[in-house]
């Protein structure tokens, strides 16, 4: 299961963390697990 990314601010409210990298790497791994559960290609559409 895909774990839920915590998003810290600093005090002028802009977002220090995840990075960019690290909110990449989430969405691709969700990309990969609901491919994986599609059977057929065209569902990914």
């Amino acid at each position: 299961m895909v774990k839920k990314l915590e998003i810290d601010h600093n005090e002028k409210g802009e977002i220090v963390s995840p990075s960019y990298v690290d909110i990449v790497s989430k969405i691709n791994e969700i990309i990969e697990i609901i491919s994986i559960k599609k059977t057929d290609d065209k569902e990914l559409v």
